[in-house]
């Protein structure tokens, strides 16, 4: 059933790259067979003999050559493996090449022109027909990997539109009059009570601030350095929910040269802060840890608010998942049941 699945879309793939060239090839090979047998002649045999036999000589080699690209561009397609596929297509290309043209050659001569097959003369043929398959692949090839080139340009500029995206995004959740409005309360409600809290604060604050303006626009940014900045954000988020919060980190130190978007773990934890229930009779736990897979699992218990439709895009989480797909071909991982919320992030290394 499988391999009948792969036939059906190997053809169908097949079949629309056909027509969408279709007129070009057969123009070609018609104008290749004409033009052909004045430049050489097939043992002076008169010029329709001479057309037809290039014609079929050329719709023969052109269809092979075609069929070979588009069955290995179906198998290795993608722009990093270009060099796999040539590697495929050129020597079975020359090998069918000159083994179609031999025979072709051969028949010809004994059963259309009616004559004894001559290797001196006809040694001609098969070479030429490599040389001409090969110029044909090399135009096949050429205008796919320019498709790809822009394909990829395009691909960069959505990955920017959605770089944009996310940084406005970031900049909307975390320094909106609401957060700053609270973080000042905090702020103002601990001075009194105890003025080096409200130091470390202070300091907090200015740490988160200014990591989202110097880090938002990278791509990459190291883990350590990431984890740092999470440390400062939930600094802040204890001193105002105090025991309703409560937040495990158990990152080894190996780990802390690999990669990860910035801000990646902080919108997490923004979101469970966000869309769960935190109280004294129902706090909140958050775990940070490396799995067995070598991921970053940002973890926590599932008590849900009623959140209206309208205010939960979930545009964080999909911006996450979108650079992702863009930095690597490892994906973000979710996880969710009716008692954990879970994302595990690929630690990225360069």
């Amino acid at each position: 059933m499988f391999l009948r699945y792969k036939g059906i879309t190997f053809f169908l793939f097949f079949m629309k790259s056909l027509f969408k060239e279709l007129y070009l090839r057969y123009i070609g090979i018609v104008l290749i067979g004409l033009i052909y047998p004045i430049i050489i002649n097939i043992n002076n045999s008169p010029y329709y003999i001479s057309a037809f036999c290039c014609t079929f000589y050329t719709f023969l080699s052109w269809n092979t050559a075609y069929f070979i690209v588009c069955f290995f561009r179906s198998k290795y397609g993608s722009s990093y493996q270009t060099k796999k596929r040539l590697m495929y297509e050129i020597p079975l290309i020359v090998v069918a090449m000159f083994f179609i043209n031999i025979v072709l050659a051969y028949l010809i001569d004994i059963y259309i022109i009616g004559c004894d097959f001559n290797w001196a003369v006809r040694w001609r043929i098969p070479i030429l027909a490599v040389v001409f398959s090969l110029s044909i692949v090399s135009v096949y090839e050429s205008v796919y990997i320019y498709h790809q080139l822009q394909a990829s340009i395009l691909e960069s500029q959505k990955f920017q539109t959605e770089n944009i995206k996310s940084q406005f995004e970031v900049l909307k959740n975390q320094i909106d009059p609401h957060f700053l409005f609270n973080s000042l309360n905090t702020l103002a409600s601990i001075i009194e009570e105890n003025k080096y809290i409200a130091i470390d604060f202070a300091e907090k604050l200015s740490q988160v601030y200014r990591y989202i303006l110097q880090n938002k626009d990278k791509e990459l940014i190291d883990l350590a350095t990431e984890l740092e900045f999470v440390n400062s954000y939930i600094f802040l988020l204890k001193i105002r929910f105090e025991n309703k919060l409560v937040a495990n980190f158990n990152i080894d130190e190996k780990y802390h040269q690999t990669f990860v978007p910035p801000l990646s773990l902080q919108i997490l934890v923004e979101n469970a802060i966000k869309h769960n229930i935190i109280s004294s009779a129902k706090p909140l736990q958050i775990d940070i840890y490396i799995n067995e897979n070598t991921y970053i699992t940002i973890k926590n218990n599932l008590q849900p608010k009623n959140i209206l439709p309208s205010l939960s895009h979930k545009i964080g989480l999909d911006n996450i998942i979108k650079r992702y797909e863009y930095l690597t071909k490892k994906s973000v991982q979710i996880t969710k049941t009716n008692q954990i919320f879970e994302v595990n992030l690929p630690l990225i290394e360069i």
